[in-house]
């Protein structure tokens, strides 16, 4: 078979795998990224029909566009008038799980630093960096897995909204911690504030005047067939604009998306029209680009757990550890709430990382921070750790809930509103 034509069959593959894997998620319980991961691992370290060079070089450029995808598809699913009940506890969990994950994960791998398993000059900076990476829940395995478990709506919302904020605190807290250390020195506290304020702000800034112009016009691409290719790239045009002045693209990225999302409402306040809003072949269209963009990246985090293997055991452990300090995390948030243990069981259990902490594997080394070179491969094998984790930990927790089916007639929430903007 020629080059060309091994590709084809590949993508085709691909493909089929990731759509069968969401028909098999729909009955089972069990992640379609499991198998999308076992794919990768099979054409990569496996076979060797991927060659993992050159998929190493690519993967930086792949995980920029991958990054403009999932902070859009977060920022728009993020409802600013219906998260009002699960918010305050959604975002005391995501919070809290992040900051306690960071801090286990910078503290282990201190420990693995003295055991000779990362570098010498590996600091407490570069723990909590590796911690800020992995210290989120994926919403784009969350939100679809909360969609077919029948899991309890109060504990659904809770999950999907804590996802879509994690996934958002990765990005952003990891961009940031990037910046930090290559700063000579790693700059004094006070400047490493100021630096990252002025990051934030700007990026903030662009973020809003972008969303208010595309409101204005979103009335014009309403009936336009060419609106997703058009915001799309208007997206990439953004993140490039607000990199080039040394802002946070993530977080104008992001700052754009959930007022895009939320464009109705935004509107109304304003005064203006206020039937504008995101149109439903531009969410329809996303979700598409999603589905694929999730289906190549999950084969290549497969492809891409390549040796030493020391550093993917680590990375399996760190998974484990996350598991660990999750259940009092989860235990704290829900304090004074009406959940039972069971259903902490099941919050317990939904720690999967994803995208996002894949994403800013690869930015470390691309950008030139020191000691970072073996990241990747920590990072892929603890996403693959806790997913396999949820994929086994969700079926048997939701199954001991034994609750009932969720009716069509109930209104739809914050939960509803991710499963069908997320493939």
């Amino acid at each position: 078979m020629d080059d060309i034509s091994l590709l084809l069959s590949l993508v085709a593959g691909i493909f089929l795998i990731g759509s069968a894997g969401e028909i098999v998620f729909a009955r089972t319980g069990v992640p379609d990224v499991v198998w999308l991961i076992v794919c990768g691992v099979v054409l990569g370290p496996v076979s060797g029909l991927l060659n993992g060079a050159v998929l190493v070089r690519i993967a930086p450029y792949f995980a920029a566009f991958a990054l403009i995808v999932i902070l859009f598809n977060g920022g728009t699913v993020l409802k600013l008038d219906s998260v009002a009940k699960a918010a305050p506890r959604a975002g005391l969990l995501a919070i809290l799980g992040f900051c306690i994950s960071t801090a286990a994960v910078a503290g282990l791998s201190i420990g693995a630093r003295e055991f000779g398993l990362l570098p010498a000059s590996w600091t407490w900076l570069h723990g909590v960096l590796l911690g800020s990476i992995v210290g989120g829940s994926s919403s784009i395995i969350v939100l679809p897995a909360m969609a077919t478990s029948r899991t309890e709506r109060k504990v659904a919302d809770l999950l999907c909204l804590e996802s879509t904020f994690t996934d958002a605190l990765c990005v952003v807290v990891a961009s940031a911690l990037i910046a930090l250390l290559l700063q000579p020195n790693h700059a004094s506290g006070v400047a490493a504030a100021l630096a990252m304020a002025k990051s934030f702000g700007l990026a903030f800034v662009i973020g809003v005047a972008a969303g208010l112009l595309w409101l204005l016009i979103l009335n014009l691409l309403r009936d336009e067939e060419h609106a997703y290719p058009i915001t799309l790239a208007s997206l990439l045009l953004l993140y490039v604009l607000i990199a080039s002045v040394g802002a946070s693209a993530a977080m104008g990225v992001l700052t754009f998306a959930v007022l895009v999302g939320n464009a109705r409402l935004v509107s109304r306040k304003l005064g203006l029209n206020s039937d504008i809003e995101l149109g439903p072949d531009v969410r329809s269209f996303h979700a598409q680009v999603a589905f694929i963009v999730k289906s190549f990246f999950f084969v290549l985090i497969g492809a891409l757990l390549l040796p030493p293997w020391k550093l993917a055991w680590l990375g399996a452990a760190l998974g484990v550890a996350l598991w660990v300090v999750r259940i009092p995390a989860v235990r704290i948030a829900t304090l004074g709430g009406a959940f039972d243990r069971r259903e902490r069981a099941v919050m317990g259990v939904s720690l999967p990382r994803g995208m996002a902490a894949g994403v800013m594997a690869t930015v470390p080394a691309a950008s030139g921070v020191s000691d970072t070179g073996g990241l990747e491969t920590v990072v892929y094998a603890c996403i693959i750790a806790t997913i396999v984790i949820f994929a086994v930990g969700l079926p048997l927790a939701a199954r001991r809930l034994a609750i009932r089916p969720q009716r069509a007639t109930e209104p739809a929430t914050t939960s509803d509103a991710g499963r069908k903007g997320t493939s």
